[in-house]
């Protein structure tokens, strides 16, 4: 029986979420599964910058001069550093979107996943 197929398009990303993504399918390539990006691989691509410059993450953390943090300083950390607020798209001439469409033998339960709100 064959595996889902998912092809998913996003508008809008800026260029680091776009070079996050690339290193994520390296990533999930470099492990053996390089036929779907994880969650996982997309974390390890946004903290992982050994052979990178530093990464937005990283650059704001050690500006804000963080050791150790617990995950939900973590959360207020990425909370603080989102563009904008409430209300401002900028210059957008259309809000950034994700869309993906799926086949298969799991493809509404992948739906499902994919359509929850985190």
């Amino acid at each position: 029986m064959a595996e889902h197929q998912s092809v998913t398009t996003i508008t809008g990303a800026n260029a680091s979420v776009i070079a996050a993504l690339r290193r994520a399918a390296e990533i999930a390539a470099e492990q053996g599964h390089g036929d779907v990006i994880c969650w996982e691989d997309l974390l390890l691509a946004l903290l992982d910058t050994a052979d990178a410059p530093p990464s937005p993450l990283e650059y704001h953390w050690k500006q804000r001069g963080f050791d150790a943090l617990t995950l939900d300083g973590l959360r207020d950390l990425a909370r603080s550093i989102v563009p904008g607020g409430p209300g401002s798209d900028g210059d957008a001439a259309e809000p950034a979107t994700v869309t993906f469409e799926v086949t298969g033998p799991y493809a509404e339960e992948f739906r499902v996943v994919a359509e929850r709100r985190q």
